[in-house]
Parts: structure tokens; sequence; C-alpha cells
């Protein structure tokens, strides 16, 4: 019976990898062809497998492989035993039961310990001499794929950032030494950082300064031997450097890209070297060698290290001397841009599997057409982080529909020419978005589409520029005043190109999307030390130029606040009617959810985005968690609701870490939205909760590929990738309208069950796993007065020891939460004259926190034994007869401290940094609560009797409470009492059997929240 040929062997090994093990594998049926013998596509990177009967064989070939550049891993697959032409099922099983010697090549710069990492990783040891792993199965093989990638990915690029990190470490230190006088830093201050008429108080460090200019450098010279590849005419850097010396010699090197016109990419390089003395020199090598190096690693470059380097390098230095300088995170970067295109493409809607040839065809035409948008591009990395996802989506439908015809080349190539557009304030970081983009196009660029739009003032025709907020007046005023400038100071402000062609500004009428992650602060800071909290414009030394700025930025959020409110009227009936109310009549109590004035500049940026993005285009932001559940933001999320189909929300619950940029600990959310004309009943908006976020950009991308799959079901998934987990569901469009004054809910607890649980309590007053009724009513139509805030607090108060009449509760600290009975600790020392005025009209009994820190709070809300202020409590006076005031207001305190008040409180915070939550007056106004006026005298005064019970009793801190097999005595006694207060002839063993089981959620919510633990 004669043997199975190889190509057949190598058909039936893809199928089953494919099918077996979800790997995209496909085998070529013609043996010598200059291509793997069965080619796999695995988390973005391609994976050859060569297959023989000879051992010999399968590793010269798969060497030969790597050596071609078609794969970044090969794997040589021994084929031990011969098969015989028997029918395909019976091949299909034998293969599947067969063993295989299999050794695995790699790029020989990132080699390294690659056989210790697999041996590790898949439990198996190779043949010390040869380095094959014998005796492996089919499920081992995909082991060893999948741990390969990992290591490229992982244990090479963090080798080579540390010793990037400690080449710049070892310059700056070197340089600061030579540095005495301070006059390299200010040249080198002039040449990356001045702006127009403005001083940076920041870039005045020396370890920024020299820190930057040493990527500079590396990165220059990175682009110089990464175009040598495209122009055989370029000498090798080293031989400059052999022959000139290396500041002398990279200039020189430098100077022909220059005269090929690549001015724009390379000039700042060459202004800097020119700034540097010559005892320096021997560090500059350091740099140009590492960066020789990294050129000739093309995966590399192919997967924005550039960019990695940017952030962990300057970031680092940065953020070891205080500096508010945030950058998006690599793996937050790649799930973002990611998700957008699948928005973008329907690829959210429809496999691509599923597509005909065709229409496969036509899409891949569509990615070449993509115009993509990021007006504060930073370093570029939601730039490289989108082309990377569309060329992903490019490379997956040629693959999948065997569009052989599809150049890959020329659609990177066009993308990045036509369809990639950036705009930054600083030249520099423009420079760094031209540079990483050009590095990770498949060929040699010829052009981008990379501005600087400075932010500045010009004192000769006294005018402040806002940067790219500018572009909410014209592009075409943009473009002009970029002319002024060039005239008299030419390359300060204008098109960065990488062919040095400052051309005239351009970018679309509309994008396809707009994807940013834009500065956050609000713009009335002020920062004298750099340790303090910043404002916007708290950088700018010249306090002129800073007012002329917070001038013209007073302008803008004024003409953007009445467009919102207008659009925000138009869509009016879509709301529910407390909403509606709000909109319609603008009551004053409400008025913070009509300003955004505190939202700062990342609202702007949202709006800007909603002009230049087209009908079915996406807008792909980072932003503050605020934006999910701020009053300032209210107008943003209606815009939101009204102009775009919201399509996925992103937030962290990962212990590690609430936020999505480097160098913060702020909570921050991810959002997608599809621009629509009109909208339909069925459109749904994911919400991804990660219990533990993606940690490199192939985990991210995965992870998004994950989250499209689930969002064609209907249930809750947990979805798994690597080491990331997260929580996916869906929200009808009329839920997100309903909860628009708040998304936080739906995001509250990292439990859905608990969190719909709390939901239909707000909806239908029904408590929980109990089953019981409550009357509940918005805290708006309780309370007649609510007292001051901490900035009004201070204005008309100074806190003193000695009696005044005037007692205050200050500070929120443990102590002051421990039990519900407070007493005041303190009194007022008058500072206006209206003083006494604001105390009689604003001050009360019931106390209800502006902050909470859930790690530490014991109780929620608090009742004073006298009225009172406070500057972290609001106090509250109710609408209520005189002779039930007392009965209410500790009805309504033990209802915010029962195990539902505080349910109510926690999915309707306002989240600033993971645990460390506020509720502002706005909010709690908002919040459904114990309708006390509903209430009949006698209930009233059982619930006062239940307080009074545990009013000076002390339960431990809130997320201690809740353990089902030990629960807070205090907490379940409470608990109970005040189910039996509204409803005396419950069941008391069925009543704590519901508080046992709802604590056992409560509590494994809180571990997760808190601990990361499940």
């Amino acid at each position: 019976m004669p043997e199975v040929r190889e190509e057949v062997i190598n058909v039936k090994l893809a199928e089953i990898l494919s099918r077996d093990f979800g790997i995209d594998a496909r085998a070529e049926r013609v043996k010598g062809r200059r291509r793997p013998d069965i080619r796999c596509y695995y988390r973005g990177f391609i994976v050859g497998i060569e297959a023989s009967y000879d051992r010999s064989d399968a590793e010269r070939d798969a060497e030969e492989r790597i050596r071609q550049g078609l794969v970044d891993v090969a794997l040589a697959l021994w084929i031990k035993r011969m098969f015989r032409d028997v029918p395909e099922p019976v091949l299909t099983e034998a293969l599947r039961r067969s063993r295989f010697g299999v050794k695995v090549f790699v790029p020989v710069e990132v080699r390294g310990t690659l056989l210790q990492y697999l041996e590790r990783d898949i439990k198996k040891r190779a043949e010390p001499a040869t380095g094959w792993f014998e005796d492996v199965d089919l499920p081992t093989v995909k082991a060893i794929i999948e741990s390969s990638v990992d290591f490229l990915v992982r244990e090479e690029v963090q080798r080579i950032m540390e010793e990037a990190k400690s080449k710049f470490d070892n310059f700056v230190n070197t340089l600061r030494g030579v540095d005495r006088d301070g006059a390299i830093r200010r040249k080198l201050y002039d040449i990356l950082y001045r702006l127009y008429g403005l001083s940076i108080a920041e870039a005045r460090d020396p370890d920024v300064a020299f820190g930057h200019a040493a990527l500079s450098i590396m990165l220059s010279t990175v682009l110089y031997e990464h175009l040598r590849n495209a122009h055989p005419q370029l000498r090798p850097v080293s031989e400059y450097v052999g022959k000139l010396g290396p500041i002398e010699g990279l200039k020189e090197a430098l100077r022909n890209l220059l005269d090929m016109d690549y001015r724009a990419a390379v000039e700042l390089t060459v202004e800097i070297l020119s700034s540097l003395p010559s005892s320096i020199a021997y560090r500059v090598k350091e740099l140009v060698d590492l960066a020789i190096r990294i050129a000739s690693n093309r995966s590399l470059l192919r997967r924005d290290f550039a960019g990695r380097l940017y952030h962990e390098v300057t970031g680092d230095i940065a953020l070891r001397k205080g500096f508010a300088t945030f950058y998006t995170e690599v793996p937050a970067a790649y799930l973002l841009a990611t998700l957008a295109v699948y928005s973008l493409l329907s690829l959210d809607e429809k496999n691509p599997l599923a597509l005909s040839r065709e229409e496969a065809r036509k899409l891949v035409e569509r990615i070449r057409s993509v115009r993509v948008g990021d007006l504060a591009c930073g370093s570029g990395t939601l730039l490289t982080a989108s082309y990377s996802a569309l060329m992903h989506e490019a490379e997956v439908l040629k693959f999948y529909h065997n569009l052989e015809d599809v150049d890959l080349d020329s659609i990177g190539k066009s993308l990045v020419e036509e369809g990639v557009y950036g705009i930054d304030a600083l030249r520099y970081a423009s420079q760094i978005t031209a540079i990483n983009l050009a590095l990770m196009g498949p060929s040699t660029i010829a052009k981008e589409n990379v501005y600087t739009i400075y932010l500045g003032y010009i004192p000769e025709r006294k005018q402040a520029w806002l940067g790219s907020l500018e572009l909410l007046n014209s592009v075409g005023k943009v473009g002009g005043l970029l002319a002024y400038i060039e005239g008299g100071l030419r390359g300060v402000a204008g098109r960065v190109s990488l062919e040095g062609v400052e051309g005239r500004f351009y970018i679309p009428e509309g994008f396809d999307v707009v994807i940013m992650n834009p500065p956050f602060t609000r713009a009335t800071g002020r920062t004298e030390e750099f340790s303090r909290e910043r404002g916007l414009f708290g950088f700018i030394v010249d306090e002129n130029a800073r007012k002329k700025l917070l001038e013209a930025y007073k302008k803008v959020v004024n003409s953007v606040r009445e467009d919102l409110r207008r659009i925000a009227k138009a869509s009016a009936d879509t709301l529910p009617d407390i909403i509606r109310d709000l909109v319609l009549n603008e009551p004053k109590e409400l008025d913070q959810y009509l300003s955004i004035a505190q939202a700062g500049e990342g609202l702007l940026f949202l709006y800007l985005a909603y002009r230049y993005v087209k009908s079915g285009g996406v807008i792909a932001f980072v932003l503050p968690r605020s934006l999910l559940a701020g009053a300032s933001w209210f107008l943003a999320r209606v815009l939101l609701a009204s102009r775009f189909h919201v399509k996925y929300v992103v937030v962290s619950n990962d212990p590690r870490g609430y936020n999505f940029s480097e160098g913060t600990s702020l909570s921050e959310t991810l959002i997608v939205a599809k621009r629509v004309d009109k909208h339909d009943d069925s459109e749904e908006t994911v919400f991804v909760n990660l219990l533990q976020k993606p940690s490199t950009a192939l985990e991210a991308v995965a992870l998004a590929e994950e989250v499209r799959k689930v969002k064609t079901l209907r249930s809750v998934t947990l979805v798994e990738v690597g080491q990331s987990k997260a929580l996916v569901y869906k929200v009808s469009r009329r839920q997100l309208l309903n909860y628009v004054d708040n998304w936080n809910r739906f995001v509250a607890v990292p439990d859905v069950e608990l969190l719909s649980s709390v939901l239909h309590l707000l909806e239908s007053c029904e408590l929980p796993y109990i089953g019981v009724r409550v009357p509940l009513a918005w805290l708006n139509d309780v309370v007649d007065t609510m007292g001051v805030d901490p900035t009004q607090y201070h204005e008309h108060f100074s806190p003193v020891r000695s009696v005044t009449p005037h007692p205050l509760v200050h500070g929120g600290e443990e102590e002051v939460r421990l039990r519900i009975l407070v007493e005041p600790n303190a009194y007022a020392h008058p500072r206006t004259n209206r003083a006494g005025d604001v105390f009689r009209k604003y001050s009360g009994r019931v106390l209800l926190p502006d902050r909470i820190w859930w790690d530490t709070t014991h109780v929620i809300a608090l009742c004073s034994r006298e009225p009172v202020l406070s500057n972290i409590f609001y106090s509250v006076r109710l609408k209520v007869a005189e002779n039930l005031r007392e009965y209410a207001e500790k009805a309504l305190t033990l209802w915010l401290n029962t195990t539902w008040g505080l349910l109510t409180v926690l999915v309707n915070r306002h989240e600033t940094r993971g645990r460390w939550t506020r509720l502002k007056k706005a909010h709690w106004r908002l919040l459904r609560v114990l309708d006390v006026r509903s209430l009949d005298n006698e209930a009233l005064k059982r619930l006062a009797e239940a307080f009074d019970k545990y009013a000076e009793k002390t339960p431990r801190r809130i997320p201690e409470q809740f353990n089902p097999g030990n629960p807070d005595p205090v907490r379940l006694g409470m608990d109970k009492d005040f189910v039996k207060a509204l409803n005396p002839s419950v069941n008391e063993e069925a009543l704590e059997r519901g508080l046992v089981e709802l604590y056992k959620r409560i509590n494994a919510a809180f571990r997760l929240w808190i601990e990361g633990s499940q």
C-alpha cells in the first residue's frame, strides 16, 4: 500500500489545526513553492509549519522560511511514522493520535532564551543538543505556537526596552554632568519645545529635555536605517560614525536624508546633535548602535516598538519628575482601535468568514479608502494602533477569501499617505508620530499628514490660539494662521512630512474614524510646583498669555455648551420624564447637568470629533470615567445617545489599575460610537467590564475578537484571553436613554445579576431577594434645601475649636463615618457678612457624603443630633411637617444605610479613582430614595425606633460587612429591622435567607472590586 504524500498530510493537519484548535491554518497543495507547507495566521503573527517525513528537510525548510522573512515563527514538524493510503476519516484520526518531533525557529535577533521559555510554558523538555521537542501531540503543537508568539512579544520587547532605558539614563546622566551652567539644556529647550509666544515650565527640566533629545537621536537613526532598504545609495550609519565619529557621523548621514527631502523627520535631530558637546560622543554611539539593531528587526517596528519606547522611556522620566503627561497604554490603544474598526466595517454585525469573495474584496477596498484622524495625537499610539487594526482586517480578508491579487503593501502605503491624519500642539510630538507611522508602514512612505497646530499667543496680533480646538472655527482660518507663522518662524508650526514639503494645511471634511485620548484637565488650575494638581494651562509660565488663552477657551466652552443644549432640547422627547423636564425647563437646583465647564478639554474634543466624523463614521475615545456619570458630562451623554449609536463602553475594575493611560490612577473609560442619521430601536450597547486588563497589544486584539463574537449572543458572558478577563453584556437603546443621567450604573459592580437586581429595585421599588415593596422617590422631590458644597463652605466659614452658634461636622476621616449618629466636631467662624444667613438656610441634620472611600467607610449617610454644615457632607432639610421631621430624618438616614440604600448609592456614584468616588449634589438629587412623605406616621415611628437601636453601634467597614458565613451583626440587624418596620408581618426566616443570598453576591462583588479575587 503506497504512503500518503506529504502535501496530503499538510492539508489534513491544517484542517485539524483550524477545526479543532482555532488556529487559522492553510496548506500548500503543491510542493516546492516559496511558501510554507502550512501557513497559520495567529494573533497577528504569521506562523509557518514545515512538515516532512525527513527530520533534516523539515529543519532546513523551517530555517529557510525565517531567513526569507516569510514568517514570524517557523515550526519544523517531523512526521515520524509513514501513513498509508487510507480513507480520509481514517487518516484524520491517525494524525490526531500521532506524535511528532517539533523544533521552533524565530528571527535570530529575537531568539534569546526561546527554548527555556517554551520548556517552562509547555512543561516539556527539548533535546539539549538539538533543540527538538520529541513525542509531541497536536495540542502541544498549538501550545508551542502560542508560547512562541508570547515569547516574541514579551521577552524580547521587554529586553530591548530595558536596554533602551539604560542607554537613555546613561545619556541623560552624562549630559547633566557636562551641562553645569545649563547652556545645553536651554539650547535643547528652544529646539524641542518653544511654542510661539509661550514658555513651558516642565520642559525646562534637564531630565525631560535630555531624554527627549536621546529619543530623537535613536528614532532618527532607526528611520535612516529603515529607509536604506529602499534607497541603496544610502551608506550604513556605522560607516559614517566610524569615519567621522558618532556626533558628526550621524549628522552627515542624516544630511543625506535632508537632501532627499526628509527634512521634517530628521532636521530636529540634526539641530540636537549640533547642540551636543564632543565629550558625550560615546553616549551618542551607544544610542546609535542600539538603534541599528532595532532597525534590523522588522517585526519589532511592525508592532509599534517606537511608540512603546516613547511612552516607557520619556514617559517614565516625566512621571519620575511628577509631570502630568499621560499616554494611552498600548494594550488599551489596540483594544480601542480594534473595536472602532469592527464598528466602522460592521464586522461586529457579521462574521468576516461569512462574506462572499466579492464582498470581502469590496471591504478590502473600503479599508484602503478609510480616513482616520487623531486631533491630539501625541506620539501617535492611537494612530499606529488604528493602522494596525485596519491592516489586520485586510490581511484576514485576504487570507480567508483567497484574494491573492490584493497587495497589502499598497493598502498600507495608501493608508499612511492618504488615510491617516494626526495633529498635535508640539512639533516634537508630531515628528514622533510621523516617524512611528513610517516605521510601521509596509514600504517606504513618501508623505504623511501629520501637523502641528500650536497652542500659543501671538503678541503682535493679540491673538490666543487653542491648538486643534481652533478647528471648531474653520480649517481655512487654521491654514491661514499657519502660513502666517511659517513666514516668521519656519518649522515651529506647520505640516510635518517625511518628505519635508510643508504644503498647505489640509484635513478631510469628514473622517471615517476619529480616535483620541485628549487632554482631560479643566482650564482653571494653576501649578506653581509640578507635584501639585495641574489645570489645562497650568504649565504656561507667562501669566498674560495664560489669561488670554483662558479667555479664548471660555468662549469656546460657551459656544459648545449652547449647541449641546440645543441638541438636547431637540432630543427631549426620547428622554424619561425627569430628564426631559431637566432639559426643557432647566430647574436651578439641577443646573450642574446643563453646564460643561467642569468637564474640561476632553468634552470639547469629543464635540470636535462629532463635528468632523462622517455619517456612518466612528468616534473612539479614551476619556475620564466621569463621562459615564459626571453631571458636567450629561450633555455629552445626550449628544452620544442622540447623534450616535453607542457601540462599546469599556471600563476597568482591575485593582491593578482603573486607568487606560500611563501615569494616572484616575478611572477612565473607552467608548466607541457610530454616527447615525436616525436610530433603530434594536440598537444595543456592549458594556465590557474588565476584571483583568490585557497586558499586551496582541492580548488586547484577541480580547476584542472575543467581544465581537459575544455581541451576537444574548446572555452575559465571561471572556478570558490569556491573563485578561472581562464581563461582557448588552444594554438596549431604551435603557441607555432611561439612564442617560448616569451610565455608570451599567458597570457599577462586577456582578451583572446583582446590578440587574439594583436596577430592578430602582424601577419597580421591590427589594431584591426579599420581595417587599418600598415607596421610592427622587431625592430632589423629597428635600427642601441641600447644604453648601466645599467651595461655598470655605468661602463663608473657617473651622474653629471654640464654640460658636454654627456647629460643624468637619472632615470625612474614618472616625467621622463609624456610626449613623454623629455629633458636631467643630464650629464655624464666619468669614463673610452672609455667613449667618447661609448657615440658617442650609444647615440640616441629615448628612450625605460628597466623597466616599469604600475601603474604610463604615456607614454612608449620617444624622446629626443638631443642624450642622460640613465641608465633606451635604446637609439636607426635608419637605415634611415639622412634627414628623425627626422621624423622617432618621428614616431616610436608616434607608441609605441599609444594604439596598447602600447599593443604590454604589450604582449611582461618580467614580474618580476606583473605590474613591464622589456624589455631588446633582447626583444625590437624581437618586431614588425612600419616599418618607408617603409613609404613615406609624411606619415613620417604627423606622425611627430602628434607627435609634443602631444609632451608636459601629458596624465593620462596608466591604467586610457581607461575609455570608459571618455577616456583620449591625448590618444584619439594621436590614432586618428596616424591613420589619415597613412590613411587620414579614416571614423572618425567609427574610434572613434572602439577606444571606444577597450578602453572598455583594461580598463576592466587593472582593473582586477591592482584592481582584473571584
